[in-house]
C-alpha cells in the first residue's frame, strides 16, 4: 500500500459550504441537492441558493422538503425517490437536457433493514449508489 498524504486543500472536518464557496456568486447556475431538505444537504441547499443559483432538491417527503426549505428563494422540489426506479426516471425525463452545473449526490440510506427496490437491488445501494445514476 502507497501511504496516503493529506491534500492541501485547506478545507476540513468543520468547513462550512459557505467556507467552501466563499463570495462566489453563482447567477446563472442550476444544482441538483439530493437530500437537499435535512442535515448538510440542507445547509448545502440553502448556501447555494443564497448565492444566487437555482436550485432543485428532489424529494420522496414532499412535505417534509417543503416544510424545510419554506421561504428560500431560489429553490424548486421536485419528487424523486432514489429507491423507487420509475420516479428516478420521471425525474430524468422532466429535467430533460438542461445545463446541469452542479449535482450533489447527498441523499442516502444507513442501516435500513433488509429490503429490495423494484430492480432486485439491495436497499440502501439502490438509494445510496445505483439511484444517483
Amino acid at each position: 500500500m502507497s501511504p496516503q498524504h493529506p491534500l492541501p486543500s485547506g478545507f476540513g472536518a468543520k468547513t462550512t459550504t459557505r467556507e467552501v464557496i466563499g463570495e462566489r456568486r453563482l447567477d446563472g447556475t442550476t444544482a441538483i441537492v439530493t437530500g437537499g431538505y435535512a442535515g448538510i444537504g440542507l445547509e448545502t441547499t440553502r448556501v447555494f441558493a443564497a448565492a444566487d443559483a437555482q436550485v432543485i432538491v428532489p424529494a420522496r417527503d414532499i412535505a417534509k422538503a417543503t416544510a424545510a426549505l419554506s421561504g428560500l428563494a431560489n429553490v424548486t422540489i421536485d419528487e424523486l425517490d432514489l429507491g423507487v426506479p420509475a420516479t428516478i426516471d420521471a425525474f430524468a425525463a422532466q429535467f430533460g437536457d438542461r445545463p446541469l452545473h452542479l449535482l450533489i449526490n447527498n441523499a442516502g440510506i444507513m442501516a435500513a433493514p433488509l429490503s429490495r427496490d423494484a430492480r432486485g437491488l439491495e436497499s440502501q445501494l439502490a438509494v445510496n449508489h445505483v439511484g444517483h445514476f
